[in-house]
């Protein structure tokens, strides 16, 4: 039973009065505030294109009340509503302030709150296992080293990795209630990331005595919204799943091998920040489940093995849908499993420590930790400027500066006119404001896709696919294009008077841009 006594909470440990609680509370949420401001800033001039595509979605929402893309357009391709409704209410707020609508300002603002969330649920999550709450320091750390989420920033990777930190929280100290309020936030974030709550859940066993509570309380949060996107919008889920199912690899690439060509390649160094903690991960995570099996592992630790197998069924599930290889799509599962292995090297270091006096240093090797994962980080990204032109995962065709600036002409230029965008929609259709459409933006373009899924589909996956699109308008048209912007490698010569850009992007080199009428 040695096991179990090194595992389990000090006798000692004591909860805090009220006051106490959030006064420390507040203490820890500050240090994730000021990391957040810092990664706010150096990312805010390198943002992705799928992030303006998020943007696009936030600009409509809080200037109009619109859910778009486009203004001209109502689409269900966001991925993360409740990301699009976080962002547009803060967006709101510094409307207020500024008396401008600036969703990148908003974005930091939320960038900032979210990381202050993050520590501070961290820090309750420790003291729930009884080890520092310096942890936390290492957590924030180790997500923003992680390159799959500092090359998102502005998408739903950071409200992932708080809302994380707070459902292992509850889970840690059992609360049904709070864990199923949780549990329906992060399915808004992602609907898949439904398969990491669900395997924290069913390895929690304080959340298994009333079993019904914490699903009830989940479905009360995450059901009102699909249930109007299903009514207004003609789909439960975002139409962006069938778009990315559809592209399945790019080319040889898939999601089950993609993380080895990002480790493999030029951001190798960097990639490691992600992929090391996540493989020492899986190895925690065999241990916890080995320790669980022989009946020594305390209830309050399980969430952590629960967290795990929810990062390697993530993982697994994305594999099985055959999704291409965005960056972003491993941020659950190395995220789940990078939490597992700091809480995991915590409490193993706690049994090494055992009942010796040391507060000191309990406090002091998270700290250390954290200072050594935040040096090895900085130093992958060194030379990329302050703030960075663009993040260490870039794989666009030009920089977001020059995309904005062709956004910003042709909406000058094409007034109220539709214009076909290149295969990269985001940076131009935010800057543009005006009708740019491809399948994100234009649901006549989606309806074919949507189509050839269904009709792919198994006969139960087609099933619950009809079901799903029950309400959509299958007579949908496209737009008419009045232009098209094409893009192509190389600085190419336009005819006289066609309105042309030359762009920038590391791993395309130059290229132009133009736009030319449509006969």
């Amino acid at each position: 039973m040695a096991t179990v006594a090194a595992l389990d909470p000090p006798a000692t440990t004591v909860a805090p009065e009220p006051r106490r609680r959030w006064l420390d509370g507040l203490g820890w949420a500050t240090p994730g505030a000021l990391v957040g401001a810092l990664v706010a800033y150096v990312s805010h001039e390198g943002l992705i294109d799928d992030v303006y595509i998020t943007l696009g979605y936030v600009q409509n929402l809080a200037a109009d009340l619109h859910w778009g893309l486009i203004p001209t357009e109502t689409t269900n391709t966001a991925t993360s509503p409740l990301n699009v409704v976080l962002l547009a209410l803060a967006t709101g707020l510094v409307r207020l302030v500024t008396g401008e609508l600036r969703p990148v300002v908003g974005l930091g603002l939320l960038t900032v709150a979210l990381s202050a969330a993050m520590s501070l649920w961290s820090a309750r999550a420790a003291r729930g296992l009884g080890v520092s709450p310096a942890w936390s320091l290492a957590v924030l750390a180790l997500v923003f080293a992680n390159p799959f989420v500092n090359s998102s920033i502005g998408m739903e990777v950071l409200l992932t990795a708080a809302l994380m930190t707070g459902l292992l929280d509850e889970a840690v100290r059992g609360r049904r209630v709070a864990f199923g309020v949780f549990a329906g936030l992060l399915v808004l974030t992602r609907l898949d990331i439904g398969v990491v709550v669900a395997a924290v859940f069913l390895l929690t066993p304080a959340l298994r005595r009333r079993l019904w509570v914490s699903p009830l309380v989940g479905l009360a949060v995450a059901f009102p919204w699909f249930a109007f996107s299903w009514w207004f919008l003609g789909s439960a889920i975002p139409t962006s799943f069938v778009i990315k199912t559809l592209q399945r690899s790019f080319g040889d690439i898939t999601f089950a091998n993609g993380w080895l060509e990002f480790w493999s390649g030029d951001g190798g160094p960097a990639v490691s920040m992600a992929v090391v903690p996540a493989l020492i991960g899986v190895l925690v995570t065999v241990l916890l489940l080995a320790v669980g099996l022989r009946r020594r592992l305390p209830a309050h630790v399980w969430p952590v093995a629960g967290l795990g197998v929810g990062g390697l069924a993530h993982f697994g599930a994305y594999c099985l849908l055959h999704v291409p290889p965005y960056h972003w799509y491993y941020v659950p599962s190395t995220v789940a499993l990078g939490l597992t292995t700091l809480f995991g090297l915590a409490l193993l270091l706690r049994r090494v420590r055992g009942d010796r006096p040391g507060r000191a240093l309990a406090h002091a090797v998270p700290v250390v930790v954290a200072a050594l994962v935040a040096g090895l980080a900085v130093g992958t990204v060194a030379g990329r400027g302050f703030p960075w032109t663009h993040p260490v995962i870039f794989g666009n065709w030009a920089l977001p500066p020059s995309y904005l600036e062709v956004g910003e002409e042709v909406g000058e230029l094409v007034g109220d006119g539709t214009v076909a965008s290149t295969p990269e929609i985001g940076t131009v259709a935010y800057a543009c404001d005006c009708s740019v459409v491809d399948v994100f933006s234009d649901p006549g373009l989606a309806v074919p896709l949507i189509q050839e899924r269904i009709d792919q589909a198994s006969p139960v996956t087609r099933f619950i696919l009809r079901a799903n699109f029950y309400r959509l308008d299958f007579e949908d048209r496209p737009r008419d294009l009045d232009y098209r912007l094409v893009w192509q490698p190389g600085v190419v010569e336009v005819p006289e008077g066609v309105p042309s850009w030359e762009t920038y992007a590391p791993g395309y080199g130059p290229a132009t841009v133009w736009l030319e009428r449509v006969p």
